[in-house]
């Protein structure tokens, strides 16, 4: 016999399903499973865990507000997407997101922290991005590798976590397998927003966002990383060995870290980027510093170069405040490269693309990073358009 709470839980859904279609649809997807070693509840893109006494003690409507948190991790692909982020900060990033945006559609959520309204436009990426150190690691230091779900059971915001998706057997998922699990994700995501629109009941926020889900624009941020991540070097070490493993018997190398080398970034000073912009992307600098173990140089040039600043991993969060003013010349930064001996793995060059006085192609690759309306293609490097 069905306990209590697997009880109560069923008929949260069905609830949802009358009430809010789009989130019941998709939460008949997930296999209800009962979990007392979890704090309160979890998703994995297949199963909905959840503690029996934590549902136990709270009102329907709040259960409602649980499974609906745990089927928008799902639905926004955060089981997916981590990458080696640190887990709890991807949840809270996560919850921010998804809470504002649950709470505008009437949703009675478990737990009412990490709400923001601000938040409920950007990407769990995004916020992420912007977290305070404070609370990257509540509750402790975490290396973002993983582990079985006992270790991974972590909860911050209270209204059930997300965890990251698994093959049966409890090994990671492949690039393509994610990929897999993304495309049916789509169908999923299409065939919910089609009931509720029949049902006439859609909240027009929810309706927005799975549009951007279903059909993506490209998020500089993800190219940004790609690119920087192909310049890395992964180092390994025996002990500790690695614990995704160890279950199994098997006692294989851990990461230790990820090398970058040098990596000069170039910021245009030219006076049309605004502050806005490049908190934005100083945003990205900082995540890329805590990801890796690298030396950043900082050239801030106009029409020729007005400063430049060294940081290394130990330096976040970074403060950066554009030199400059003038008009805008590509080639001084690129012979001060020269100057300085830097062997840079990549140059990322931010600018608005208004120039068109560019040096010889260098030996090292290139990423503009460009900000604006203006029409820009330069002779050598990839151009990512980064727009907030």
């Amino acid at each position: 016999m069905k306990s209590k709470a697997f009880q109560k839980i069923q008929k949260a859904r069905a609830g949802l399903i009358l009430d809010q279609p789009f989130f019941g649809s998709l939460a008949l997807s997930l296999n209800l499973k009962e979990d007392p070693a979890c704090e309160t509840g979890w998703t994995d893109g297949t199963s909905l865990g959840f503690n029996p006494r934590w549902i136990d003690d709270m009102p329907l409507e709040k259960v409602k507000g649980f499974i609906a948190h745990e089927v928008m991790h799902d639905a926004c692909d955060h089981t997916t997407r981590r990458g080696g982020r640190d887990k709890k900060r991807w949840n809270i990033a996560g919850d921010f997101v998804i809470n504002a945006l649950l709470k505008e559609s009437g949703f009675v959520l478990p737990d009412e922290g990490f709400i923001d309204p601000s938040c409920k436009n950007k990407s769990a990426d995004q916020v992420y991005a912007g977290l305070s150190e404070p609370e990257k690691t509540p509750g402790g230091e975490d290396d973002g590798q993983g582990g079985d779900d006992h270790e991974q059971g972590m909860d911050p915001g209270g209204c059930g976590e997300v965890r990251d998706a698994k093959n049966p057997d409890g090994s990671d998922l492949s690039p393509p397998q994610k990929k897999e699990k993304e495309d049916n994700g789509k169908i999923r995501k299409r065939q919910a927003v089609q009931q509720a629109k029949q049902c006439g009941n859609i909240p027009a926020g929810i309706a927005s966002l799975v549009d951007e889900l279903v059909d993506p624009k490209v998020d500089w941020r993800e190219v940004l990383r790609r690119f920087v991540n192909a310049c890395a070097k992964n180092d390994y070490q025996w002990t500790p060995p690695n614990r995704r493993f160890v279950y199994q018997g098997l006692y294989l190398p851990s990461c230790r870290s990820e090398e970058l080398g040098e990596l000069v970034v170039v910021l245009d000073t030219s006076g049309s980027i605004s502050e806005t912009e490049l908190q934005e992307f100083t945003s990205e600098l900082n995540d890329i510093l805590e990801t890796f173990q690298c030396k950043l140089t900082v050239i801030h040039c106009d029409s020729e170069v007005e400063q430049v600043d060294e940081f290394d991993s130990m330096d976040t969060p970074l403060r950066i405040e554009a030199k400059g003013g003038g008009g805008t010349d590509f080639r001084p930064p690129f012979e001060t490269i020269e100057k300085r001996g830097l062997n840079p793995v990549c140059v990322i060059y931010f600018t608005d693309g208004c120039c068109n006085s560019y040096p010889e192609e260098p030996q090292y690759p290139v990423l503009w990073a460009k900000w604006g309306e203006y029409e820009f293609t330069p002779p050598f490097g990839e151009v990512i358009e980064a727009q907030a």
